[in-house]
């Protein structure tokens, strides 16, 4: 995982990549609950051109519904959050970072939450899964 979370590159367009990636993630459990369109924003309120850019935000039911059993604090890591830009060659990335992600290597809070630190390693496998799901395979 990079700086941000698992980053992929792909060579397709940013509405292909963004219906591929909503389509793994119902594969996968999680349901799209938002998405902003960055450039569209930019454009609206500061006038600002910028690339394509689209957050794509996630959960999963059962995720949240286990997580706040145990900790009804934890409802502000319950979302994954994928990042789907364009680059200057007509490549796209895909930045994936999953629930619980700022605190999963934080050795403290997995000793006092274990239950909620096995939640956040399921979830990041899953997020893992859905990045795989939208990576072509090189048949070669």
């Amino acid at each position: 995982m990079g700086d941000y979370g698992r980053r992929i590159v792909l060579d397709q367009k940013v509405d292909t990549v963004v219906d591929a990636l909503k389509a793994a993630m119902r594969a996968e459990g999680l349901t799209p609950l938002g998405e902003i369109d960055v450039r569209e924003q930019f454009a609206r309120d500061l006038s600002h051109d910028f690339r394509r850019y689209t957050l794509v935000h996630a959960w999963s039911v059962q995720l949240a519904r286990e997580a706040l059993r145990h900790s009804p604090d934890a409802g502000t890591q319950l979302l994954a959050v994928f990042a789907v830009y364009e680059l200057g060659d007509g490549e796209t990335v895909v930045v994936a970072t999953p629930p619980f992600a700022s605190l999963t290597d934080d050795h403290q809070w997995r000793t006092a939450f274990p239950v909620l630190a096995s939640i956040a390693d399921r979830e990041i496998e899953k997020v893992a899964r859905i990045v795989d799901r939208i990576t072509p395979v090189t048949v070669g």
